[in-house]
């Protein structure tokens, strides 16, 4: 299933401003729902440091019950019982005959942790729903569900194996960065030899290399505090949910070898293709598309092509070299402006003379009488 959402959609980075712990906007389809009897629990990715679950339960008579359930990543450690998620979330379930028939479900500030022993942190019950064709909510043995979940606050959820950044540690914590009201209390060493931005920035001539405590701007604090435990080598797992963030990282603080790791994992064959090709093209990875566009076919690379997508120097170069036989895509022309007929401004001209010289005659017969 799609985990990632497309770059190139305009409602999803409207919304992921609204939303920057994490956004999910997918579709998913459940097989053989109109038969089941047992509750169906779909896998729809990870999302904000956690994996997230739909429960869909037809048992009942004209019921269709749905629940959304979410668990730390593999790459986070918990705080015993205390972490916490909190999301808004929709989940639409799909009319393949009408959408307007379609039925949602939403609500605002959602908290999701392990106080609920069923794990369904949040639930919500269709009433008289009808599993058949007729109806247009079960077509050619598949349910369609349209799920959002937009998470607006991470509590207690650090990478495993962390490096305890929240308070000083004695001989080796120096200098203390701030994100928002978080204090992260770091060593200037460490953080100089792996990256040249902090190098610059504690040692070098700007007005923040005298100071005790640094603002650091414009950064998610989860993902910074991930790139921070990269730094000082905590075993993190980069995957689908913090790659993008994480190239991020090693770009504006210039550590080129976690940038390294990443594109190593985008170029794995079991993500999805498309979107590590989105991601690529998003952050220039050029070693990556090079890779990606020798294993597509003349085709898929085609079609591609079609939809004028921005490329790096060598990729775009490797792209126009297999597709040298191939016609480019045509621009269209833009209609050229309708000009004023020749004989239309003739003709005005023709007849202001005209006024002018009965005016001038006029004028003249005047001064000759007088």
């Amino acid at each position: 299933m799609n985990m990632f959402w497309r770059s190139n959609n305009d409602q999803v980075k409207r919304m992921a401003n609204f939303y920057p712990k994490g956004l999910k906007m997918d579709f998913c389809s459940i097989p053989a729902l109109a038969s089941s009897k047992e509750v169906q629990k779909l896998d729809l990715g990870y999302c904000g440091n956690t994996k997230w679950f739909l429960g869909v339960d037809n048992r009942k008579s004209d019921k269709l019950s749905i629940s959304l359930t979410c668990e730390p990543a593999q790459s986070c450690l918990a705080h015993m019982e205390n972490w916490a998620v909190h999301a808004d979330v929709t989940v639409r379930f799909v009319n393949q005959k009408a959408h307007e028939k379609s039925l949602t479900a939403s609500e605002f500030d959602v908290q999701f942790d392990r106080k609920d022993k069923e794990g369904h942190n949040w639930k919500h019950t269709f009433e008289k729903v009808t599993m058949n064709e007729k109806s247009g909510f079960y077509m050619n043995g598949t349910a369609m569900f349209q799920v959002h979940i937009g998470i607006t606050k991470v509590e207690e959820l650090y990478s495993g194996d962390f490096v305890d950044l929240s308070v000083p540690r004695e001989g080796e914590s120096d200098m203390v960065l701030v994100v928002g009201d978080k204090k992260l209390h770091v060593s200037k060493q460490i953080l100089s030899i792996n990256s040249p931005f902090f190098q610059a920035l504690f040692n070098g001539s700007f007005n923040e290399s005298g100071m005790s405590e640094i603002p650091i701007n414009n950064v998610d604090l989860n993902a910074f505090h991930i790139f921070l435990q990269y730094i000082y080598m905590a075993p993190i797992e980069i995957c689908e949910e913090n790659v993008s963030q994480l190239l991020l990282m090693g770009d504006q603080f210039v550590v080129k070898k976690l940038k390294r790791e990443c594109e190593n994992f985008l170029l794995r064959k079991d993500i999805n293709q498309e979107d590590a090709m989105e991601l690529a093209i998003f952050h220039s990875l050029d070693r990556v598309l090079c890779h990606k566009i020798k294993d597509k076919s003349v085709e898929e690379l085609t079609i591609w092509r079609s939809l004028g997508k921005p490329l790096p120097p060598n990729a775009k170069e490797l792209l126009d070299k297999i597709l040298v036989d191939v016609p480019a895509p045509e621009k269209k022309e833009e209609p050229e402006p309708e000009e004023t007929p020749v004989e239309s401004e003739s003709s005005t001209s023709t007849e202001s003379t005209e006024v002018s010289s009965t005016s001038s005659s006029s004028t003249t017969g005047t001064d000759s009488d007088a």
